[in-house]
């Protein structure tokens, strides 16, 4: 008789702990694996990165960088580049923090990259000119298709897109001529 009342008590608890221990494994939090080039099938139906969005903003972006005077202590050019890597790591840090990802995770390991590589780029490429504003925009593409190119995680290719969109149009938007070198 005893046995005939545990037994819906241990199915419940069973199911719960089941969908407990499958709903921890979020791929983003876990260290990072070793992926294989997307196939053909999987390129087709992820999520277009950088996204026709991306590819607008970072036009929009170079011209508006063209347009800067060069004029005072920094030129106008260096001060945008310099605000582009303070928003993205902004944009950064938050996913970091809402998410509460750890050091090792892979969300993490792939935006802290992300990162890194626009702050080489910003840091070593401050000026555009007319002549290499289509080279400057492909460069800028290029980051963001290299750190892409292996992932198949639709959630951390869409990050990485809106960490490129916000940090671009946070720059353009920000008069403020006082955010200090990213170092």
């Amino acid at each position: 008789m005893k046995l005939v009342k545990l037994l819906p008590i241990m199915a419940i608890a069973s199911v719960g702990v089941a969908g407990q221990v499958h709903a921890a494994q979020d791929p983003l939090m876990m260290p990072e694996q070793p992926t294989a080039p997307l196939t053909a099938e999987q390129q087709e139906i992820s999520l277009a990165v950088p996204s026709e969005e991306v590819k607008a903003v970072v036009s929009e972006f170079a011209a508006f960088q063209l347009g800067q005077p060069n004029t005072g202590r920094v030129s106008g050019q260096e001060r945008l580049a310099n605000n582009a890597l303070y928003y993205m790591n902004v944009r950064r840090s938050w996913y970091i923090i809402s998410h509460r990802y750890k050091k090792d995770s892979y969300a993490r390991v792939a935006l802290d990259r992300l990162y890194l590589d626009y702050k080489e780029f910003f840091t070593n490429n401050t000026t555009v000119s007319e002549m290499n504003q289509a080279e400057y925009e492909r460069q800028i593409l290029a980051i963001l298709e290299k750190n892409t190119e292996n992932m198949n995680n639709d959630e951390l290719r869409f990050y990485m897109n809106e960490m490129v969109i916000y940090s671009l149009k946070e720059a353009m938007r920000d008069g403020n001529n006082r955010v200090k070198r990213i170092r």
